[in-house]
């Protein structure tokens, strides 16, 4: 028999208004995610500069810089996020709303960080270049899962531009590009990946390794290499 105080329907009224409060919360969240759209795709399509600018320094530089111009705007929607969500609820919660749109500043902050100084961008600069995080008073931040995932989109970028490089003679480039990603994927194999989604993602960095060896391959058979040293090829300044 019902043992509470309250009446039964009192109870289940109770908690609709939960579930109606949890939802407006929601839907405010999901106002704010929608903000970051724009923002996702403006800087995908500076991106697509970036492989039809091969060669061309200044070019890149003024594409990397408009990107930076595009994360910059991140940081008043993180803001408008944070307060959505609310102080006494965490962010966790609802991560999830915006999870795959981090990844792709993610893969956009690394991608162009790869382009300047031939490295990988670590999870905290990537934060910071994003402008979330304690240093930007922000309690939107970047999870390990979500960095893994915008990482692992960019070996699929570097091996388009290791195709567009070879396109327009920039071979010196191609031999920068298979090392990095031959050591990012060799650093993915020592993760023990227990989601589902990151797996496949990390799938994929084989697959681009395979196309940026097959591109390497057909030009040293086409002989547009050094014949008397393959590997003596110079780091290109993009």
């Amino acid at each position: 028999t019902w043992q509470r105080t309250e009446s039964m329907e009192d109870y289940f009224r109770s908690i609709q208004e939960q579930l109606e409060a949890k939802e407006a919360v929601r839907e405010t969240i999901g106002l704010a995610v929608k903000k970051l759209q724009p923002i996702k795709r403006a800087i995908e399509s500076s991106l697509e500069k970036v492989q039809t600018s091969v060669g061309d320094a200044k070019a890149q530089d003024l594409v990397i810089q408009k990107v930076r111009d595009h994360l910059s705007e991140l940081q008043k929607v993180w803001k408008e996020l944070d307060d959505a969500i609310g102080t006494n609820v965490s962010t966790e919660q609802y991560r999830r709303m915006w999870a795959n749109t981090i990844s792709s500043f993610v893969m956009a902050v690394v991608f162009i960080h790869w382009i300047e100084k031939r490295e990988l961008l670590d999870r905290e600069k990537v934060e910071e270049a994003m402008y979330a995080g304690k240093k930007y008073g922000c309690r939107i931040h970047l999870d390990f899962e979500d960095y893994l995932v915008g990482v692992c989109a960019v070996p699929k970028e570097l091996a388009r531009l290791c195709l567009n490089s070879a396109s327009h003679g920039r071979y010196e480039l191609l031999e920068a590009i298979s090392k990095f990603v031959t050591e990012l994927y060799a650093g993915f194999r020592l993760l023990n990946l227990k989601n589902d989604n990151l797996r496949r993602r990390f799938d994929g960095i084989k697959y681009a390794v395979q196309k940026i060896e097959e591109v390497i391959y057909d030009v040293k058979v086409r002989s547009l290499m050094d014949k008397t040293d393959g590997s003596s090829m110079k780091k290109s300044t993009l």
